[in-house]
Order: C-alpha cells, then sequence, then structure tokens
C-alpha cells in the first residue's frame, strides 16, 4: 500500500517532480561528463608518454640514472633484448644509447639529451615514426641524420636539413662533437620529446662516442592486459644486477596524477550530490508542507509514523529510480560520441601543450564509475529526504487536520 500510495503521490504535482527528475538528470549527466572529461586529461598524458617515451618497463645500470655517466652501459644488452623480445609478453622491445650535451644551431646552442635509437625497434616500441610533423623518419639523408622536437626546432631556429653540430663527452673522458643533419621533425603531447630529445641512429652515435655495440637502455612495451611486474620477476630471475623499473617508477607523476585524478573525482560527486540534495529536500519539503491536512488524516485513520516515514522516502526513492537511467543513458551517449570525434581544444592547444596535453581530448568513463553513480543518486535520494520525512512524522493528527 505505502509503495502504491507513494507513486501516486508523486504525479500529484507533476511539474514539481519533473523539476526534481531534471535536476537529477543533469547532476548525473554533469558528473559523468566531468568524470569523463578529467579521465581523458589522465588517461590521454599517460598514454602519450608510456607509448613514445617511458615505455611499460626500462633497465638499466643501477648507477646510470643517478648521473647518466656514458660509461655506466648494461651489460650484454643487446644479447638481454634479443632474449626478451621473444618473451610472449613481450610486444616489443629497443635498445638505446643516451649520452647528456649540447646541441647547436648557426643561431643557437642549447642542453639536449642525444638518444642513439635502434631505427627499426624504436618505431615499434615509441611509434616515433608516426610523431614526424615535417621530413621523413631517417630517410632521405644519408650521411648523421638527425630528428628533433618541434619545440626544439623552433628554439633552435632550424628547418629539416638545416645543419646541427651536438658536443659531449666521449668513452674516453674527452669532449668530442659531430656534425649532423636534421631529417624529421617530431612533435608530441610529451614535453622531452618536443623540447629535450635528439633522435639519432645508434651507429652514427657509437663512431662519434666510441660506445661500439654498447647501450645505457632496453625499453620494453608489454601486450595489452599484461603486468609489468610479470616481466620484472622475470627478468630479475634470469639477469642479475641491473635495475628494472616499470613506468610508475620511472615517471612518478604519472602515478601522481592516476590518484589524483580519482581523488577529483569523488570531489566532483560529492559537490554535485551535495547540491541535488538539497533541491531534494527544498521540493520533498514542500510537498509535505502542502499535504499537512492529508498526512494527518492519514494519521488520524491509523497509519503509524513509521509508514509516513517510509512513504516519503519511498517517493523520493522512485524520483531518484526514475532520473538515474536517464541520466546515466545521457552521459554515457555523450562519453560515446565524444570518445569517437573527440573535444576540440585547438584554441587552447599553445597552453596544454606546454604542460604536455594533447589539443584533441578523448573523454573516457570506467564502468565501475556508471555503478558508483547510481548508487550515490540513491544515497542522495535517501539523504535528501530524511528531513522531510521528519518534519512529516512530527505532525500532530488534530492540528494537521485543522490546517487550511
Amino acid at each position: 500500500m505505502i509503495i502504491k500510495i507513494a507513486w501516486k503521490n508523486i504525479w500529484r504535482s507533476k511539474a514539481r517532480s519533473f523539476v526534481v527528475i531534471g535536476s537529477i538528470v543533469l547532476g548525473v549527466w554533469a558528473l559523468i561528463f566531468g568524470s569523463g572529461f578529467m579521465n581523458g586529461f589522465t588517461v590521454s598524458y599517460m598514454a602519450d608518454t608510456i607509448n613514445h617515451d617511458v615505455s611499460n618497463v626500462q633497465i638499466h645500470n643501477p648507477a646510470f640514472k643517478k648521473d647518466f655517466d656514458i660509461s655506466f652501459i648494461v651489460p650484454n644488452g643487446v644479447a638481454k633484448t634479443n632474449e626478451i623480445r621473444n618473451w610472449p609478453e613481450v610486444k616489443a622491445t629497443t635498445t638505446r644509447t643516451i649520452i647528456n650535451g649540447m646541441i647547436a644551431s648557426p643561431k643557437k646552442a642549447t642542453g639536449v639529451q642525444i638518444r642513439g635509437i635502434d631505427v627499426e625497434n624504436e618505431a615499434k616500441v615509441t611509434q616515433l615514426d608516426s610523431l614526424l610533423i615535417e621530413g621523413s623518419y631517417f630517410d632521405g639523408i644519408k650521411r648523421n641524420p638527425i630528428i628533433i622536437g618541434k619545440k626544439l626546432a623552433e628554439n633552435l631556429k632550424v628547418k629539416v636539413r638545416s645543419k646541427l653540430v651536438v658536443t659531449f663527452t666521449n668513452r674516453d673522458g674527452i669532449i668530442t662533437s659531430g656534425a649532423f643533419r636534421i631529417v624529421g621533425i617530431a612533435k608530441s603531447s610529451s614535453v622531452k620529446i618536443n623540447e629535450l630529445y635528439a633522435f639519432v641512429r645508434k651507429e652514427d652515435l657509437a663512431k662519434i662516442s666510441g660506445m661500439g655495440n654498447e647501450v645505457h637502455e632496453i625499453a620494453i612495451l608489454t601486450n595489452p592486459q599484461v603486468e609489468e611486474s610479470t616481466i620484472i620477476n622475470r627478468y630479475e630471475s634470469k639477469f642479475k644486477g641491473d635495475q628494472v623499473e616499470i613506468w610508475k617508477q620511472i615517471a612518478p607523476e604519472l602515478a601522481f596524477m592516476q590518484t589524483m585524478s580519482s581523488q577529483m573525482l569523488y570531489v566532483l560527486m560529492f559537490i554535485i550530490m551535495t547540491a541535488l540534495v538539497f533541491g531534494i529536500v527544498n521540493t520533498m519539503l514542500m510537498a509535505v508542507l502542502e499535504r499537512f491536512r492529508e498526512l494527518g488524516m492519514l494519521m488520524a485513520v491509523g497509519m503509524n509514523r513509521v509508514k509516513v516515514y517510509l512513504m516519503i522516502l519511498v517517493e523520493t526513492i522512485f524520483l531518484g529510480a526514475l532520473a538515474a537511467p536517464l541520466g546515466l543513458l545521457l552521459g554515457w551517449l555523450t562519453i560515446s560520441y565524444y570518445r569517437n570525434v573527440g573535444v576540440d581544444l585547438t584554441e587552447y592547444s599553445e597552453g596544454l601543450e606546454a604542460f604536455g596535453y594533447s589539443s584533441i581530448l578523448y573523454p573516457y568513463v570506467e564502468d565501475s564509475i556508471y555503478i558508483i553513480v547510481t548508487i550515490s543518486v540513491f544515497v542522495t535520494a535517501i539523504i535528501g529526504a530524511l528531513y522531510p520525512a521528519w518534519k512529516a512524522v512530527r505532525l500532530n493528527p488534530v492540528e494537521a487536520l485543522h490546517k487550511l
């Protein structure tokens, strides 16, 4: 009986009920889209950094990352990489020679990290070839080709086929230099690729540095759904003495962003749900005050206070049950649409790229968020009904019957 009466009560004032339903729908939609928008920034930044820069796993000499000394190599790095490449969990792997130095054009000089790469395998691990906006991927220039980022090219005031000179300390501790010619210019949301890295062929760098076939870094890209710990455990059981790190250790800011994004979602949820609570309280309180005589009559004919309390709660839950699916559907449709076409933020591209974000944002929402939002709506509806329901049961039936 309580359910039947509650259902009829919510349609006695259709305008008021639709206002509450509309506010809940809008709140749920805003929550879904807002969380998708925030996740889009986080997921895009993390994916670009992992796929184009740090990879899933990196291997170094334990002493190398302290000061990037050229002498701290990975022992038998090439042989280890060839073996790792055949592991079923590994999608691709590559080796790098990394030297910090200076890069100079006829107009300007700046610090740079010179990366001697295995051209073919680097493209498989970081998709460097797909980041080029000018020139080609080590094709067209035979002697000492080099690829640099867009921001670095602008800083040095150079273009494709311009000549650059890199200077660094070689294996023997002697300052040496080499002339390179720009074969391509890359653009990425990664600040390091845009401004700090200069990519050359490993064999070209070896001739100048005296490194031979030795490497400083092994980068591993895992297959989807593979836990990085599997690679680490397997590597450490087979090879001893090397430093093996996953992306969270290599780039701790990514792990921080992931945690911060989750926390911001709950903050956004709290703000929106708090606003909904006040809206529900206001609407249901009005409904109770307008029905003083009716509620008094129900209590006078035998409906106890517990049933009156439950009736108000059920009315509010009905409103939430009607609104939540509509809000979830609208949010899902919005996210699905923009996940395919993206949100164009090119007007703010300069500022976004300065922080390493792409100018095209693809919102993303995990399936668990829909469940969390649904539960939150019903919890909010119940909380919003507590005070109006309490107000209803505080009525004195005799006084209520005499209300005009």
